[in-house]
């Protein structure tokens, strides 16, 4: 049970991966949860070093895909933070993370194997355990900021901590 707990790599955050030794692994589709693990929480609109690491990411030929737990208007609001004739975004709201319903409409939608795919987050009883049971290569990125998270995150991160 453990090992569905532990990430396959662990980085401070999203600009600390190394993606060329992830293309090498044969990676070829990056899922990346939102809040925290590439914005902080609830943060409206992508910040311009974020666009500017996915157009890099998309022009090194990954595909992006944005899995997120939270509410669909809050998942869509910020979507519509990417310009215009931004590279494509593959999205899923509400996603149900741990579970691998999400992972799977990735899988067909972007026409990969699961284990072409990695998730990238920063819960491990979500984020993590998603992406293991899914059989998606996981990393775990350090939260961007623990101080504006709501009351049940705060809880889950207390029950995470033997698992970090």
């Amino acid at each position: 049970m453990g090992r569905f707990f532990k990430a396959d790599l662990k980085v401070k955050s999203i600009y600390d991966i190394d993606y060329a030794k992830l293309k090498q692994r044969g990676i070829k589709a990056l899922l990346f949860d939102i809040d925290n693990t590439i914005e902080e929480y609830a943060t409206q609109v992508p910040s311009e070093k974020l666009m500017n690491l996915f157009a890099k990411l998309s022009e090194e030929g990954f595909k992006i895909g944005l899995i997120s737990n939270a509410k669909f208007l809050r998942v869509s609001k910020f979507v519509r933070g990417f310009p215009k004739g931004f590279p494509e975004l593959h999205c899923a709201a509400e996603a149900g993370k741990p579970f691998r319903k999400a992972f799977r409409l990735f899988s067909v939608k972007m026409d990969l194997k699961r284990t072409e795919m990695a998730m990238i987050g920063d819960q491990i009883f979500t984020d993590i355990w998603g992406g293991n049971r899914a059989r998606c290569f996981t990393i775990l990125v350090k939260p961007i900021n623990l101080a504006i998270e709501p009351r049940f995150v705060k809880f889950k991160r207390k029950l995470e901590k033997p698992f970090v």
